[in-house]
């Protein structure tokens, strides 16, 4: 039988973090269309919160754009790999639970960027991180959250097997390959009632990385993560934590919302 999801704990968690925190730079680093977005909304010289920062890459890149950074993130092998570079850069580096975090201050931005947001699997946990968001929110500031837009695959019920999605060489000469699988989890006995309407994939992560001598070190990552989040709900969620909507769009193009395989919403707080 598989396993619930929502027994997922912060201690899996991290063990999935673990094996893919020596590859995130390379599976992510190249992606520069959302830092692009992120420059076009916001300001250099604008105090920026990101929440789920990982190993810093939207964190220094906003840096480099002349903004004032503070980057959380609760994984300790994430801040191993990039915590040091962060720092570098001038920015602010807190290892911190964005459900409970409280910094006793107020930034210009709060960002939860590239599908953050979908590591929350619960209702309540989703709540939790808004009020965050809410509390960290100055005055007329502004809450970016970016995740992937729901798609007919995401319950598909049947598995899907591992697709090959890059092979790419690091500095050193080594050759890495990723493969990926998403699987809609099926056992749900846990949790609130709302949990029961909330997709939830499992998600499989393979990476295989060849050395100059041709051994082969393979790093494995199964992890849950909440699919098919659709902008009414996020506007629900939003409303019940002290704020609104004020824009949303379907691309890091900034296209209308529905045109892309993006969800992004722009928020601030409730009047």
């Amino acid at each position: 039988m598989d396993q619930d999801p929502l027994d997922w704990t912060t201690e899996a968690q991290e063990r999935a973090l673990s094996a893919i925190a020596p590859w995130y730079d390379l599976d992510f680093g190249p992606l520069e269309d959302d830092v692009a977005m992120l420059e076009r909304l916001i300001e250099p010289g604008q105090s920026v919160l990101e929440l789920g920062a990982g190993t810093g890459r939207l964190a220094c890149a906003l840096a480099a754009h002349g903004c004032r950074v503070t980057a959380v993130e609760s994984s300790q092998a994430m801040l191993d790999i990039g915590e040091c570079a962060m720092r570098e850069r001038g920015i602010e580096v807190v290892r911190g639970d964005m459900r409970c975090l409280d910094l006793a201050r107020q930034f210009d931005v709060v960002l939860i960027g590239l599908s953050t947001f979908q590591h929350l699997l619960r209702r309540a946990d989703q709540l939790a991180t808004l009020r965050t968001v809410a509390r960290h929110l100055a005055e007329g500031g502004r809450l970016i959250v970016d995740w992937t837009a729901p798609r007919a695959d995401d319950i598909e019920p049947s598995p899907q097997a591992l697709q090959l999605e890059w092979v790419r060489s690091t500095d050193s000469g080594q050759v890495v390959t990723k493969q990926a699988a998403q699987e809609l989890a099926t056992v749900r006995e846990a949790g609130d009632p709302l949990d029961y309407a909330s997709p939830v994939a499992w998600i499989t992560y393979q990476y295989d990385c060849v050395e100059s001598d041709g051994r082969v070190r393979r790093s494995l990552a199964r992890f849950p993560l909440r699919v098919n989040l659709n902008a009414g709900e996020m506007a629900g969620l939003l409303a019940e934590s002290g704020l609104r909507a004020s824009q949303w769009y379907g691309s890091w193009w900034l296209d209308d919302a529905g045109s892309g395989d993006r969800l992004i919403v722009i928020g601030e707080r409730a009047a």
